[in-house]
């Protein structure tokens, strides 16, 4: 019989005596900071079997100066957090699974550096993944200073020197307009993420919104730009003022997966049929996200596990000492017409 009683829970120390060894032998044979001979371990491992002692794994983390925790840093309440985003996260924790880390949600606001710095500086994560990345990032100057090694989902203005991947929102704006150009559609309304986001150089608006501009232009079609919070109700009060201020419109493109829900019920309460009526695409949605509608939408995006997936690899390959490689990578845009765009019903007339 043991040297425990029933019911109580083994612990180092009596391993030790079990084993015939110090407790600072059966900490370096858990822990491997010292070598120890082939004997001494097969006994230290049979008292731990006897005793059913199971070492603490945080413990034995922390002893060697790692946590075996990476942390996802994703600012939910700046704009919410839905199936797209899921996406990501499922994927960037199966891989991190893999390598053997375990990853943390970290819901904290872009401008919490304090609380950053403090996770950081304790050793509790050895990685981060950073989403919602801001053109200009205090979270990134924070994992800088601190060597904390980190790959962003997204990137910065100057994002040289980092590790990234993101999507090219550079082509979605222009390859939306020039699909539903030849549509014949000429009046466009994009229901987009909120003014103060756009403001705060939120990189996928930023970099969609410019160059969508710039091609409408070229183009010579109209595009009613309407910025809402990630609500529902929002998105049918976008549609009703879209149509209020551009009774010929004919198409509306979403980059706010709630609102744009809103704004199909709007349609569905006017009478207007999808596509027939009224076109709709959305960008940077799931596949998932895309069927939940009806009619099922055609959207512009990237394909969100690769890109969880890919962050994680990257994390996991600076964590494991590769310092010098260029880990950067930006996705092309995917197409997918799911039929919720048609031509226009002026050029049908």
């Amino acid at each position: 019989m043991s040297s425990t009683k029933l019911g109580k829970s083994a612990t180092r120390a009596d391993v030790a005596r079990l084993a015939g060894v110090s407790e600072s032998t059966v900490s370096y044979a858990l822990s491997g900071e010292r070598s120890i001979s082939e004997d001494t371990r097969a006994r230290i491992e049979e008292a731990m079997h006897q005793l059913g002692y199971v070492p603490n794994a945080m413990a034995q983390a922390l002893a060697r100066k790692k946590s075996g925790m990476l942390a996802l840093l994703f600012p939910i309440g700046e704009r919410g957090f839905d199936e797209t985003d899921f996406e990501y996260v499922q994927a960037a924790t199966k891989a991190a699974s893999a390598s053997g880390y375990q990853l943390l949600l970290w819901p904290n606001g872009v401008e919490d550096t304090d609380a950053l710095k403090k996770i950081v500086s304790q050793g509790l994560v050895e990685g981060v993944l950073l989403m919602e990345v801001r053109a200009q990032d205090p979270r990134v100057d924070v994992l800088l200073e601190s060597g904390t090694p980190f790959c962003l989902i997204g990137r910065t203005t100057d994002s040289e020197n980092l590790t990234y991947v993101d999507a090219d929102f550079s082509e979605w704006g222009p390859m939306a307009l020039e699909h539903l150009a030849e549509l014949g559609h000429t009046t466009i309304g994009l229901i987009s993420m909120r003014e103060e986001l756009i403001e705060a150089g939120y990189g996928p608006g930023v970099r969609t919104e410019g160059p969508l501009v710039r091609r409408a232009s070229e183009l010579g079609v109209s595009v009613a730009i309407k910025h809402v919070k990630a609500t529902i109700r929002d998105g049918r009060q976008a549609f009703e003022e879209l149509m209020a201020e551009h009774p010929d419109l004919t198409a509306v493109i979403g980059f706010n997966e709630p609102a744009l829900i809103g704004a199909l019920e709007a349609a569905g309460s006017r009478g207007l049929r999808v596509p027939e009526d009224l076109s709709i695409m959305s960008f940077g949605i799931s596949d998932v996200a895309a069927n939940m509608t009806v009619p099922a939408q055609t959207t512009i995006g990237v394909d969100g596990r690769e890109l969880g997936r890919k962050a994680a690899d990257y994390l996991i390959a600076r964590l494991n000492g590769d310092s010098t490689s260029t880990l950067q990578f930006l996705a092309k845009p995917q197409f997918v017409n799911r039929g919720s765009t048609t031509a226009s019903p002026q050029l049908r007339a």
